[in-house]
């Protein structure tokens, strides 16, 4: 057969697999041409832990190659690569050895590539880059500190303004109205221009921000009569004022227009309210520059009268959220956003529950409280929509006070807004840790108590089933409450030293797969599923380690298990860069996981390898390698039976 026939079928091959898919034809013939096609019978060694690198990047046409790690006893099999996988490479240094040996399983055909050619072409396509960028940072088969192409990323995609700034902030400056508070309503009127302006900010004689000044004060304080013109504006300016400091992108904008409800945002110099107003940010100016934006849910929840509305609108988010998902925003900005949008339930539920509740002629009690969330939404975590993990906790009850009645109460609006929850499509718990159980509706001793008993005795206590209350938060109501429970927690695992170390062996019991092997996951002791366990292979040894973490190196402020990570690797550097692995571990597990879910209408915990795109496959590689890493980590850090 002549040469360019063969180079015709290879290049037609490489276009089916990334990342030659996103290269021209042109390239891929040019690359073909590069190289020579190569034939390995079984148990032939492509190349061993230590060898120098070649010329070559191979792509494997059929068949199957194992790689190995070597180990004090031997080897460790660390991947499985088959038909379309890359096999070789490094990014940063090409004359540093191999640090995988790779072994043929069966016959197999090999494409060997040139290496400077393929590191040409692919570096030149953005899209190409990141693939690469992802696939060539698993450990052992690659060890670049630094990838010469980490610069290059994919083009602006759907969700990629969320981390921008310029033309907010721009916008925000040129819509600046001001007034001082004792001018005359009639005359700061004339200032709006119809359709320009969103509202006035009403300053000090300093240019400090006092109060905000919308058209929707002049329809419907002035225009009905109820307030003169003639009037000072300080009359009808809303106040206090909430500020932001310039240059914040369009993602966290949004999010501090739906968690302090406000539709306009005084930028000043210094972000506080005694700074210099150098703007102002509005819902309509977010709207215009970016489209559709999630702002509108915050009134709309406010306006909903009956569950099958609060219903539509959580519905609503999740549409949202899938576009935000597949548009890559990130995960942390996702997380809060859908936070935001369940407090904004909760609140709106709580509401009209107490209506329900005073039409029933039961009063609320006179006890400051809180509604708690548990589990993956008590850390912020919670973008499917998972079963129902709440608490309420309430203050200690004065002497003589009506416990009972209290308590009666409490759960009566647990009950609706478990009913709320359940028709908003979120499971009730299958092991009852819901808010509506008496158990989980304490006061802020009982909750203590709880606590002290668990932590002294965790095996008593089945602690591996206790760890969700570990992870609680205040959604709406009285956070000190729940801070209180937090330092009880903290102080009782100082008094404890033994709980930490055990609290690490039981997070041992989620060991990794090894790989992903053509259509089916190759586990530990060389056994294939169908599927991937996205929670017990991924997410839960994630969480289940920094949550040990964040209480043996007692982490105050952290919850959210990147932020665990990063504080971690604050006070523990040696283990820095496994950390970092684990924040992207987890942004990768979570975003597969809601991607699948939200397409499929489930909760995605099962997902079979052909789900996934050839990035994701290499992202799922990666986390098990993370994980098992991690594990090491635990092992050696707090002196606990290795898994």
């Amino acid at each position: 057969m002549k040469t360019s026939s063969i180079s015709l079928r290879v290049a037609d091959f490489l276009k089916s697999y990334p990342p030659f898919e996103y290269l021209e034809e042109k390239d891929r013939i040019a690359l073909a041409r590069s190289g020579r096609v190569k034939f390995h019978e079984a148990d032939e060694v492509i190349y061993n832990y230590g060898d120098p690198r070649g010329r070559f990047v191979w792509i494997i046409q059929r068949g199957t190659v194992n790689l190995y790690r070597p180990t004090a006893t031997g080897e460790e099999l660390i991947d499985v690569r088959v038909e379309g996988d890359l096999l070789s490479a490094s990014w940063a240094n090409r004359d540093s050895p191999f640090t995988a040996t790779a072994r043929v399983a069966q016959e197999s055909i090999l494409y060997a590539l040139s290496a400077e050619l393929f590191f040409k072409l692919c570096g030149a396509q953005p899209p190409a880059a990141a693939f690469l960028k992802s696939y060539f940072t698993i450990k052992h088969e690659s060890d670049r500190p630094v990838s010469e192409v980490d610069t290059l990323e994919l083009e602006t995609d759907a969700a990629s303004w969320l981390t921008h700034t310029a033309e907010i902030g721009e916008r925000a400056a040129n819509r600046l109205l001001t007034a001082t508070p004792n001018e005359p309503i009639c005359v700061v009127a004339k200032r709006f221009a119809p359709g320009l302006q969103e509202a006035l900010v009403v300053v000090d004689g300093n240019g400090r921000p006092l109060g905000v000044l919308t058209e929707a004060e002049f329809s419907s304080r002035v225009a009905t009569g109820e307030v003169s013109v003639s009037r000072p504006v300080s009359d009808i300016m809303s106040s206090p004022v909430i500020t932001v400091p310039p240059n914040m992108t369009a993602g966290d904008i949004i999010i501090t227009m739906l968690r302090r409800r406000r539709h306009h945002l005084i930028v000043t110099d210094s972000g506080k309210s005694d700074g210099l107003v150098l703007g102002i940010i509005g819902e309509k100016t977010v709207q215009a520059i970016h489209g559709n934006v999630p702002i509108f849910l915050s009134k709309e929840f406010t306006l909903a009268v009956d569950i099958n509305e609060l219903r539509r609108l959580r519905d609503r988010a999740d549409d949202l959220l899938l576009r935000y998902v597949q548009g890559e925003a990130p995960i942390e900005w996702l997380t809060n956003f859908i936070a935001q949008v369940d407090r904004m339930l909760t609140d709106q539920a709580i509401k009209l529950a107490k209506q329900k509740l005073a039409t029933q002629g039961l009063a609320e009690p006179t006890l400051s409280w809180a509604w708690v969330a548990l589990h993956s939404e008590g850390r912020k975590e919670r973008l499917l929509r998972s079963s129902q993990r709440t608490g309420i906790v309430f203050a200690n009850p004065p002497a003589g006070f009506d416990v009972g009645a209290a308590r009666h109460w409490f759960g009566a609006l647990a009950n609706e807004l478990g009913t709320v929850f359940s028709v908003c499509r979120f499971p009730l718990d299958f092991y009852g840790r819901m808010a509506s159980n008496p158990q989980w509706c304490l006061s802020v001793d009982e909750w203590k108590a709880n606590f002290e008993r668990w932590i002294a005795q965790p095996i008593e206590h089945e602690i591996i089933s206790r760890t969700p209350f570990f992870d609680l938060r205040a959604v709406t109501g009285d956070r000190a409450l729940v801070n209180e429970i937090r330092l009880h927690i903290r102080e009782c695992v100082r008094r404890n030293p033994t709980f930490v170390p055990l609290l690490a062996n039981d997070a041992m019991a989620n060991l990794p797969p090894v790989t992903l092997f053509r259509d089916s996951v190759l586990d530990q002791a060389g056994i294939r599923w169908d599927t991937i366990n996205t929670k017990s292979n991924a997410l839960t040894p994630l969480v289940d380690i920094a949550r040990v973490f964040a209480l043996g190196l007692d982490l105050t402020d952290a919850s959210f298990t990147p932020d665990r990570y990063r504080q971690a690797a604050a006070i523990l550097p040696d283990y820095a860069e496994v950390f970092a692995d684990a924040v992207q571990a987890f942004d990768h597990a979570l975003r597969l996981q809601t991607r699948v879910g939200l397409s499929r209408g489930d909760d995605a915990r099962l997902v079979r390898p052909d789900e996934l795109t050839s990035l994701e496959v290499q992202r799922m590689k990666k986390i098990f390698r993370t994980v098992a890493q991690l594990m090491d980590i635990a092992v050696e850090h707090f002196r606990v039976a290795g898994p």
